[in-house]
């Protein structure tokens, strides 16, 4: 007989009295009581098992724990918050366990969601379904990192960089542009949020195994099954899916499974009368584990099928895009010391994007382009651990990708639009390219660890070979240097300075300007500094400045005053930006605080400017901004949670015009009026022999506040130009069921 107790606490309840016999069954109870699932049967767990004397300060968690292991049981993580009572297996240990190095500890700019809310560094309460906006969404949980801007999309610019900057690797696969409604603000991301157990963000300074973007790294970790299985059925006012979960008892299989998909016209997130922005992904993984290690076999689909815009506006557009992912990998491990990871990727992408700009008096157009990338990618990474205070990475990587573009656009501008923005009267561009590029990368890393100082120096060689008629090759050495001091208990300083370079992937060639040959890589420097407070009590304060110098910059497209065109390559404000150089730099402050076992509030606050160099003088990007500040509470229960998020920034950078006659001021010389956005969250949960039920109310910029983003021009009355201002995101109320099955043996 299988007892089954429900899900989620934030916190645990005070430990047990010490010198008091209680039975395990009774210590299981106790956590139950604090939050926490467990599944245990009564053949495990027979109601006359007795526990060993609590100790001082236990949690019901450590109680449990310390009073199953004197009878030869354990708990397994099930998922987050959720346990199954199994018997010991001496044979599992963690690789390395017992070494003092680690893993993550050198590094600066790292901001960790181990299943747990978008606070800084690594998080001890409550899970990412927790933060507002992520139950369809689970990178949205990151937006109140510090070093992240974003008002819309789903996809953030991080510490000043692109957007397209970003690694964002899954299970630890390079993914190309994995977000729904590509070319429209990349609204939601396409990883379904039942296939992640954990995300880690570098904002700057990552280590040398993440390669080939600049800016920054989104790793996100796939769940593991310890017993048993779970089924899932989720719904909300945005999507519906089912996944499943588990690990096969006769077997040594664990699998991850989950679809999803797009409810139709309850989208409209930019504008009234969007259209039917419809998407679907599904994610597999089957993982095979031997005695060494493990083989995995995973997949993931994503496609979309958009009609964006109605037919009483301006714009219109028609768009479908699929990517396919499949990944075959091996984890081994020779010894305590020895253990390898080897990917093999293949990835196949189809985009087709057709659209029309009917704007009288200012502008008309159209375009219909397609395209589609082939890639195949092989990694093998090493670690090696060569005494207790030193270790090294090493590996390679190697790739090829071919693309097939095919571009059409006609464009046609008023003359007053023409002048104005320095555009001809009618412009017409008639493009197809086929470029491919074989990619090479060695990298090496050595970490020591002393007793209060530790370092790491990595150095990473990437080469590319392009083909397509302009063959050329290109080559980049990234050095990098982490560092930390320990120079207190609860004191830390750590700094980190390298060298990051970015080669141009095939999958972004400029087709809107006809590009023939590729851009030089794009090198920054990026220099940090931090220092951090945590206690034993779960306060930490952390404080870090950084620089990020771009030394070498690549040309990127920006439109001066409609950030939220459908359609952005047809409109007049449309320009190539190719600054000389650039710079980021900033000050981030974080805390977060347990103020008690339900009860956890934190908060962000950031000073930064990022600027692109034209003599004599600086332009700010468009998504520059000087000031952003973050505050969070979250409150959870046996069955109800609560949180909420408050997010400000001034706003970000706008192009000045006038009318009568049209001029166009100096790009980005003023600024929007301060970004304010109020996210709510509240949950309930009913819970069941086999599972439970979660109904969850989501509320997106609660105080329906306009915050302005954008002007639109267009024919006024009396046949004179007229603009019309346009804001983010309105409030969007979403609501969700999710049910939950379990099994476990």
């Amino acid at each position: 007989m299988l007892a089954c107790c429900a899900i989620v606490a934030s916190g645990t309840a005070s430990g047990q009295t010490t010198g008091v016999t209680q039975s395990v069954e009774g210590t299981l109870q106790a956590l139950r009581q604090s939050g926490v699932d467990v599944i245990y049967s009564s053949e495990l767990v027979p109601p006359g098992l007795l526990a060993p004397p609590a100790s001082a300060g236990e949690t019901p968690l450590q109680r449990a724990t310390s009073a199953l292991a004197a009878h030869g049981l354990t708990l397994r993580a099930m998922g987050a918050n959720t346990y199954v009572v199994v018997r010991s297996n001496p044979a599992e240990t963690v690789p390395f366990a017992d070494e003092t190095i680690d893993e993550v500890s050198v590094y600066a700019s790292r901001y960790a969601i181990e299943a747990g809310l978008a606070e800084p560094q690594d998080i001890a309460v409550g899970d990412i379904e927790r933060v507002p906006g992520s139950h369809d969404d689970a990178l949205r949980a990151l937006h109140s990192l510090p070093g992240i801007a974003t008002n819309a999309s789903a996809r953030p610019y991080i510490r000043g960089s692109l957007s397209e900057d970003v690694l964002v690797r899954y299970d630890g696969i390079p993914l190309l542009d994995p977000f729904h409604l590509k070319n429209f603000q990349s609204l939601i991301s396409a990883i379904d949020p039942a296939g992640i157990e954990s995300i880690e963000v570098f904002s700057g300074g990552f280590p040398v195994q993440y390669g080939t973007r600049s800016g920054g790294v989104i790793d996100i970790t796939a769940p593991a099954y310890r017993g048993g299985y779970e089924l899932r059925a989720n719904a909300s006012l945005i999507s519906g899916g089912l996944s499943t979960i588990g690990k096969a008892d006769s077997v040594p299989i664990e699998w991850l499974g989950a679809i999803r998909h797009s409810v139709v016209d309850l989208i409209d997130p930019v504008e009234d009368s969007l259209g039917k922005p419809e998407f679907s992904d599904s994610l597999g993984r089957l993982r095979y584990v031997t005695e060494k290690g493990a083989w995995t076999v995973g997949w993931l689909l994503l496609d979309d099928r958009l009609e964006l815009g109605s037919t009483d506006d301006a714009e219109q557009a028609i768009a479908r895009y699929r990517d396919e992912y499949v990944w075959v990998a091996r984890d081994h491990q020779f010894d305590d010391a020895l253990r390898t990871r080897a990917n093999l990727v293949i990835t196949s992408a189809e985009r087709g994007r057709v659209g029309a700009l009917s704007n009288p008096g200012v502008a008309i157009g159209a375009l219909d382009e397609s395209r589609s990338f082939n890639g195949l990618n092989f990694s093998n990474e090493w670690t090696y651990r060569r005494s207790r205070g030193s270790s090294y990475t090493f590996g390679a990587e190697l790739g090829a990708t071919r693309a097939d573009y095919r571009y059409t656009r006609h464009s046609e501008f008023s003359p007053e639009v023409a002048a104005a923005f320095s555009r001809g009267l009618v412009e017409d561009l008639d493009y197809a390219v086929r470029p491919e590029i074989a990619t090479y990368a060695l990298y090496v890393a050595n970490r020591r660890k002393w007793q209060h100082f530790e370092a790491e120096l990595g150095l990473r060689l990437d080469a590319q070979h392009y083909f397509g008629g302009n063959d050329s090759n290109h080559t980049q050495v990234s050095p990098r240097l982490n560092l930390r001091y320990d120079f207190a208990n609860e004191w830390r300083l750590y700094g980190s300075i390298g060298r990051f370079t970015q080669a141009q992937h095939v999958e972004e060639w400029r087709v809107e300007e006809a590009q023939q040959t590729p851009d030089s890589a794009q090198v920054s420097i990026h220099s940090i500094v931090g220092l951090e407070y945590d206690t034993a009590d779960g306060l930490r304060l952390g404080l870090e400045a950084y620089s990020k110098r771009w030394t070498t910059d690549v040309a990127y497209f920006d439109n001066q005053i409609d950030a939220l065109a459908l359609l952005p390559d047809l409109a007049p404000d449309r320009i190539r930006v190719d600054p000389r150089g650039s710079e980021a730099t900033g000050f981030e402050f974080s805390v977060r605080k347990p103020f008690t076992d339900s009860l956890t509030g934190w908060g962000t606050l950031t000073w930064s400017r990022v600027a692109d160099d034209f003599p004599p003088r600086d332009v700010l990007r468009s998504w520059d901004q000087p000031v952003s500040a973050t505050a969070g509470l979250a409150w959870k229960g046996p069955r109800a949670s609560i949180s909420g998020l408050v997010g400000w920034h001034t706003g970000w950078p706008r192009t000045p015009l006038q009318l009568s006659p049209l001029q166009i001021e100096a790009r980005n010389s003023r600024r929007w009026s301060d970004y304010i956005t109020v996210d709510l969250r509240g949950s309930w949960i009913w819970t069941y022999d086999s599972g439970d039920l979660t109904a969850v109310v989501e509320v997106t910029n609660a105080t329906n506040r306009p915050n302005e983003c954008c002007i639109r021009l267009e024919m006024g009355e009396a046949a004179a130009l007229a603009t019309e201002a346009d804001s983010w995101l309105p409030a969007i109320i979403n609501i969700g069921f999710t049910y939950r099955w379990r099994s476990a043996r």
